[in-house]
């Protein structure tokens, strides 16, 4: 990178004036004590103040701790109708199949034949809902 050369071109700078070594800047006389307070009182209204923030937020933690379980009891009951839901419908699946063959056209002929029955293929007609 170019240099600008902009420390050749500084000013000298003039030296600071020093305070007077032998004079303190503070000066106390000698029968003179400050005392500093422990901690500062707090008024009524502070006290009430914080009062009602502290019931506050302890009554949001109550709150939030109340929420989450109702949360997870709500997923809990999600997962159980869930499950039932599958259960259901894997039972009408079978259920389906097993109507399927029941109405197989090969079991219906050896059941009419058994019982002495005879089909007649114009006499049939289908009817679907």
């Amino acid at each position: 990178m170019a240099q600008n050369n902009l420390a050749r071109q500084a000013v000298p700078m003039k030296p600071l004036r020093v305070a007077n070594p032998e004079r303190p800047i503070h000066t106390t006389t000698g029968n003179q004590s400050v005392e500093v307070p422990k901690h500062l009182a707090l008024s009524k209204f502070e006290k009430c103040l914080m009062t009602v923030g502290t019931v506050i937020t302890m009554c949001m933690m109550v709150w939030l701790v109340s929420l989450k379980i109702g949360v997870s009891t709500a997923q809990q009951h999600l997962q159980d109708v869930n499950s039932r839901i599958a259960s259901v419908q894997t039972k009408n699946v079978s259920t389906k199949q097993e109507v399927n063959e029941l109405q197989n056209r090969a079991r219906l002929d050896k059941i009419a034949q058994k019982d002495g029955l005879s089909l007649s293929n114009g006499k049939i007609r289908n009817v679907n809902k």
